[in-house]
């Protein structure tokens, strides 16, 4: 993909990109795009101005999104690219899956209002971090491995979700955590470190999953590190127990049925916060039902993101019901698929019967007998 050649060279303070030399026999209204970074409310954006004949248009696009949006204007549209940054400028030519750059010395010095790039990222480059070091996306000498680098962004992104969550947990005990499905656990190493190493806060955090492979080497790498409250343990969410309760559950790509486990068992450990970013949701697919969403229904990808958003809604409102503060966001993570949603809930006051009803009416529209619900009851949860 051209998106993994051409990353290395936004790795600084972006000052200007022009995009120009349309392919031949490229269908495009466009002869040119040059984007520029500004400030705003919700941190760096760039506009993306588009010349079309004598006229412009212009589309606000979000930082995180900055190579993703430009590599598809290269791979389907423009051969060429100057990337004018603070430390180097880059005249990048793509034809094919082939990139060839040239690196120039910088012509323009000033971004906008002196904002540094590195420091954007919770971990920062040129520091020694050590789990990123050893597991093999950073050198010692703090620089992060090209073909690591959409994982060393992942990583910040999933810091970033977690970051409003640890601020709202208590600083006068250790804070448990638990991490369900947390695979090879680089954001389980990552909440780690961010929690008792950058924060200075004392933490008792576990790791589980169902591969025993994994589990015996996370806990290696853990020891190894000195990374001493912080375990891995085989198992599957459903058979999951534990006598104390937990401040804050997160489970990242539990897929379809698991994230409803997850969200069960955090309501069993008296979890003050629940983070989810579900996927694979498919129970709904075959369930679903409603003659006015025939418009919708009867095509299978339209019926697929439908039953989709309809798991993740029913999700948060029957959290809602139990009292909790929800709040559906997009989650970013870059090595897998563009865009998830994240559900965020905390513990707030009790059932709420109208938030209930709400979730009712909705099931009961798309006549739907969501598993969430049947073990919420089997757990007497409701």
């Amino acid at each position: 993909m051209i998106k993994d050649k051409i990353e290395k060279y936004f790795r600084q303070e972006i000052v200007r990109v022009v995009i120009s030399n349309l392919k031949k026999g490229a269908e495009c209204e466009y002869s040119k795009v040059t984007i520029k970074p500004y400030n705003s409310s919700k941190g760096i954006m760039y506009q993306f101005e588009y010349t079309v004949k004598n006229q412009v248009k212009h589309r606000n696009v979000e930082e995180y999104n900055l190579v993703d949006e430009i590599s598809l204007l290269l791979e389907n549209y423009f051969t060429q690219c100057m990337v004018y940054g603070t430390e180097s400028d880059y005249h990048i030519n793509c034809y094919g899956d082939k990139v060839k750059a040239k690196t120039m010395a910088a012509t323009k010095k000033i971004a906008i209002g002196g904002h540094n790039k590195k420091k954007r990222y919770i971990l920062n480059e040129d520091e020694h971090i050590d789990f990123l070091v050893y597991l093999g996306v950073m050198t010692k000498d703090g620089k992060v491995v090209n073909s690591k680098y959409n994982k060393f962004r992942q990583i910040n992104k999933y810091l970033e979700l977690i970051k409003p969550s640890i601020d709202m947990l208590p600083k006068d005990r250790p804070l448990k955590i638990v991490d369900f499905g947390c695979g090879k656990a680089y954001l389980t190493f990552a909440l780690y470190y961010y929690v008792v190493k950058i924060l200075n806060m004392q933490a008792e955090i576990t790791g589980l999953d169902l591969k025993e492979e994994v589990i015996d080497y996370c806990n290696k790498v853990a020891r190894e590190l000195g990374y001493d409250s912080l375990e891995f343990q085989k198992g599957n969410i459903k058979d999951y127990s534990r006598t104390q309760d937990v401040d804050m559950v997160i489970m990242l790509h539990a897929c379809d049925n698991a994230t409803d486990e997850g969200i069960v068992q955090s309501l069993k450990f008296n979890a003050k916060i629940i983070i989810a970013v579900p996927c694979c949701q498919h129970e709904f697919f075959r369930q679903i039902e409603n003659e006015n969403l025939e418009p919708i229904l009867q095509f299978g990808i339209l019926k697929d993101r439908m039953t989709a958003l309809a798991t993740d809604s029913l999700r948060a409102q029957i959290l809602k019901a139990l009292g909790f503060d929800v709040t559906v966001m997009e989650f970013i993570e870059t090595e897998h698929t563009p865009k998830n949603l994240a559900i965020r809930a905390i513990r707030g006051g009790g059932f709420n019967k109208t938030e209930y009803e709400k979730y009712e009416k909705f099931r009961d529209f798309l006549n739907l007998d969501p598993y969430i619900e049947r073990r919420m009851r089997e757990e007497n949860i409701l």
